[in-house]
């Protein structure tokens, strides 16, 4: 006898619609069974059967032990607080993840308190997606970023045995008004190196010779540059006073340098404070460089006193790399390896709009290789064809009296106004 499963309502005053819907099953031993928890709605308690279905098609029909978002993740409520207890998928996610990554997903553990205390078998779409777009009115990117680990937690829990309503899953992230790039000209990358104190004015060239990323420019070591090749080996960032690794295969990557990037880099190489790491941009004291201290006591007065537009970032000089290459004609493929996206799609979304410009340039020499005199094999036309053909350019390019054929559709009217004799 197979397992059985169907949905039971019964009503309950508390209830919206009166009614509240469970779960229950038919073993093959013949004894009936109720699933934890109960759904208000029929829709979520259809996709927790949809799962427990899957479930028993893969396998016999198991029911984790009961568990809260907060112990299944190894994290405690306290004051308004998340204290992290060291076990549960926080201390699994711990162990694959970078240090920062690691430190940004607790920064956002306190959006998650709401439903910490709520079983996992127990938590609605409808609850998750309010408090998520709640969160999105004060701060949208966080918002995105809490649902999207509250997907990770749930996805694991799922794959360890826990009924999950499956609908949380398919929510939306909030939409997130994105922030205004800027994109420079050469003059206004000089004028904001000038404003800048020495010791910075060639980070800021550079930069934007580069398009480096902050931390990648403040990771850059003597044994990173190869002068005579003309290229520089970016494999490291700073977090916390120390170098890390980047993060991605594609993020590590081998950065071509132009003449001016590659004079820059001498002239660094002269002017830097000595330091034992060999960093091509160091602190004053030789140290590793803070990007907190560095861009409010640096680059924020800096951008002030040169005018730059507000909410000017650092990264800002990325953009102003990329548009200068697309503007000298640098293939996308060749841009996308040069910053280090992964992704083809993610250079085209974030500078496609600047290709068809570019492109344009590309237009004028087609229309040279289409002017362009060249030898044919088609058959000779007769004298008469010849003659006709003559006159219908001479009237599509303009007459004498001011006429001119400026459509395709007229072309067949002009041959009909010349009568052709079929012989002679």
């Amino acid at each position: 006898m197979s397992v059985r499963f169907w949905i039971e309502s019964y009503r309950v005053r508390s209830a919206k619609s009166g009614k509240r819907y469970r779960i229950r099953w038919q073993g093959a031993d013949g004894r009936k069974h109720t699933h934890p928890g109960t759904h208000e709605r029929k829709r979520d308690a259809e996709n927790v059967l949809a799962e427990l279905k899957r479930r028993e098609a893969l396998g016999p029909l198991h029911t984790a032990p009961v568990e809260t978002l907060a112990s299944f993740m190894g994290a405690r409520p306290s004051g308004g607080k998340v204290v992290i207890e060291g076990g549960g998928w926080l201390r699994r996610y711990r162990q694959r993840v970078r240090p920062k990554t690691f430190a940004n997903c607790a920064e956002i553990l306190p959006n998650l308190l709401p439903i910490m205390a709520r079983e996992l078998s127990q938590l609605h779409p409808q609850e998750v997606e309010d408090h998520v777009y709640a969160v999105a009115e004060r701060a949208p990117r966080q918002a995105q970023v809490t649902l999207q680990l509250l997907k990770s937690v749930l996805r694991n829990a799922r794959a360890r045995g826990h009924v999950v309503n499956d609908g949380i899953l398919a929510i939306r992230p909030p939409a997130l008004e994105r922030r205004e790039r800027f994109f420079l000209g050469w003059e206004q990358v000089e004028a904001l190196a000038n404003a800048m104190s020495r010791p910075y004015r060639n980070l800021v060239r550079f930069a934007a010779q580069t398009g480096l990323r902050e931390g990648e420019c403040f990771g850059l070591r003597d044994r990173d540059v190869d002068l005579e090749a003309g290229s520089v080996r970016v494999e490291h960032g700073v977090y916390k006073g120390g170098l890390v690794q980047l993060k991605t295969k594609a993020s590590r990557r081998v950065v071509d340098l132009s003449p001016l990037a590659a004079r820059l880099l001498r002239e660094q190489l002269l002017a830097r404070v000595p330091n034992a790491e060999g960093l091509l941009f160091p602190n004053p004291q030789g140290g590793v460089q803070n990007a907190n201290n560095f861009r409010r006591r640096v680059f924020v007065p800096a951008c002030r006193a040169a005018g730059m537009p507000a909410g000017f970032h650092f990264h800002d000089l990325r953009h102003t790399y990329a548009a200068l290459m697309i503007r000298a004609g640098a293939e996308a493929k060749y841009l996308q390896a040069q910053m280090g996206h992964s992704s083809i799609r993610t250079t085209y979304d974030e500078y496609g709009h600047l290709f068809p410009n570019a492109n344009r340039a590309v237009l004028g020499a087609f229309d040279e290789l289409t002017r362009t005199k060249r030898p044919t094999i088609a058959p000779s036309r007769s004298e008469e064809q010849l003659s006709l053909d003559d006159e219908i350019e001479r009237i599509a390019g303009g007459s004498g009296d001011g006429r001119a054929w400026d459509r395709t559709r007229d072309l067949p009217r002009v041959k009909a106004a010349r009568p052709v004799s079929i012989g002679r």
